[in-house]
């Protein structure tokens, strides 16, 4: 196509161009690619367009927002055709083309079906592999949620204004940081928690508490986080608000623990008036100074300490988690019940092992699982509090086969006499998205161990480890997606490695 503007320069802001979208970026925008004529003499350069709601199949004209390194952002500023994949987004805050800024940014994928979406998460995860030299055949088919709808357990919504200046409690639109969508609704959350959003909303606006926005702005509220037990039907709402002794009022100026007394009171009051759960709320206060070390402290208003939780994971008996209000946790349970159900197919595909490996365990959730059939599992994980819920899981679900260590992946191995040969017989890894710590990959190259299990969140990373694992004895015999956050480019992919160097 030709440009609509005439020029021997790159794009800049506010210029506009048609183009036609071939495929998405792995942040689930549009993705183009346009040769323009640049310099004087011209000489012809290709340009990298990323575009949020445009589709594989768009043809758009396009405002320019930056130009970098080649890479240029934009918006839809008119649809012209519409892919034939495209279809109506189930959700009344989905962007539409030119409305970005009215839109929530949590959803990308709304406008393709389910089917359509795992096509393209799982091409990427083809691709990814390919590039890094991966042989990308032995990718299974999807394990996709039977409903791609209000699947999550846990959503943390922000206070500030709109685009218009009206008081909101939402998401943050696409590229807009400081600005936040009015919900109403997420079609992601359980019906009975999403119907929290507008009252709680009105409640700070009618009290006149101002949102935190930055730290040059006066602020007081944060964020509202609502979880969900989706086997115990259970609720946890937390306020989150800076570390300011007093908050501005409508009224005046009011004591923070006043304001947090009157949350309470409007929550307690919703539930009652609903017959909607709620079993406990907690209040965060965000200690953020400039020059010093951010604290946050955690208060319990009402009900329990921690919201509890189930999994059942089929073949496997149930699993009971307490979650702390700052603790991780699979934002998706049904997602997880999938997303273990495959680590634990492979991990014993072909027999029970004697001592496994649960590396960067988190809570220990996979650990607990692989307890079961195993004789011995040892769970490592940098992070302490992590460790601690871990142990505490165990406990609740009175395995005794467990046992935790917080460090160092490399250093525990070595510290516990498991890096050595036949000191394993299964090392399940669940990384970070950023992938294994270089000390980590190395100490994997040299464990002897007969089955590896990778669980990743970030085909990237899985891509660039495969690929050095693969160099060092370890042979890939497959990879199963698993779809655990629908209407995103999320993909979660599981990878069976077994040892080629054992006798």
């Amino acid at each position: 196509m030709d440009s609509p503007f005439s020029t021997p320069r790159k794009p800049r802001h506010g210029d506009v161009l048609e183009l036609r979208f071939t495929d998405l970026t792995p942040r689930g925008a549009g993705a183009a690619e346009r040769v323009l004529p640049i310099g004087t003499p011209p000489q012809n350069r290709t340009f990298r367009f990323q575009v949020p709601g445009a589709l594989p199949g768009d043809i758009a004209a396009v405002r320019v927002r930056r130009t970098r390194r080649g890479v240029v952002d934009g918006v839809i500023e008119t649809l012209i055709s519409a892919s034939p994949q495209r279809m109506e987004g189930a959700c009344p805050h989905f962007r539409t083309p030119g409305e970005e800024h009215r839109s929530c940014g949590g959803c990308t994928l709304q406008s393709l079906s389910h089917a359509h979406q795992l096509e393209r998460k799982v091409e990427m995860t083809r691709s990814l592999l390919e590039a890094a030299g991966v042989d990308a055949s032995v990718i299974a088919p999807p394990i996709a949620l039977e409903d791609p709808w209000r699947y999550r357990n846990k959503m943390e919504l922000s206070f500030g204004r709109d685009a218009e200046g009206r008081y909101a409690l939402g998401m943050h639109p696409p590229g807009r940081k400081y600005d936040i969508v009015v919900l109403e609704d997420c079609h992601l959350m359980q019906r009975e928690s999403a119907q929290w959003i507008a009252p709680i909303r009105r409640w700070a606006e009618d009290l006149g508490l101002e949102p935190f926005v930055r730290m040059e702005r006066p602020g007081f509220l944060r964020t509202l986080t609502i979880r969900d037990g989706f086997r115990t039907r259970q609720r946890m709402m937390e306020l989150t608000t800076t570390g300011a002794e007093e908050a501005t009022t409508r009224e005046g100026t009011s004591p923070a623990a006043e304001v947090a007394r009157r949350f309470l009171e409007r929550v307690l009051m919703h539930a009652d008036e609903t017959g909607a759960a709620l079993t406990s709320v907690h209040w965060t206060r965000h200690h953020a100074v400039e020059g010093t070390r951010t604290r946050i402290e955690t208060t319990r208003l009402h009900g329990t300490e921690t919201l509890e939780e189930e999994l059942s994971v089929a073949g496997s008996d149930p699993l009971r988690f307490r979650i702390h209000p700052r603790a991780f946790f699979q934002p998706n349970s049904r997602g997880a019940e999938l997303l273990y159900g495959v680590v634990r197919d492979l991990a014993f595909q072909e027999s029970n092992p004697g001592t496994a490996l649960d590396l960067y365990c988190g809570t220990g959730t996979i650990a607990m699982i692989l307890a079961a059939r195993s004789a011995r599992v040892v769970g490592v994980d940098l992070n302490k509090d992590a460790i601690a819920n871990a142990q505490s899981n165990a406990q609740l679900n009175e395995l005794s086969n467990l046992e935790f260590h917080a460090g160092d992946v490399g250093e525990v191995l070595i510290r516990e006499g498991l890096s050595e040969t036949g000191s394993a017989d299964l090392v399940v890894v669940d990384p970070p998205r950023s992938g294994l710590f270089p000390a980590a990959r190395e100490a994997l190259k040299q464990l002897a161990a007969p089955r590896m299990v990778y669980v990743s969140c970030n085909p990237k990373t899985l891509a660039v480890d495969l690929a050095d694992l693969l160099g060092s004895g370890w042979r890939l015999e497959t990879i199963r997606p698993v779809d655990m956050f629908p209407q995103t480019m999320h993909l979660e992919n599981v990878a069976l490695l077994t040892q080629q160097n054992l006798a």
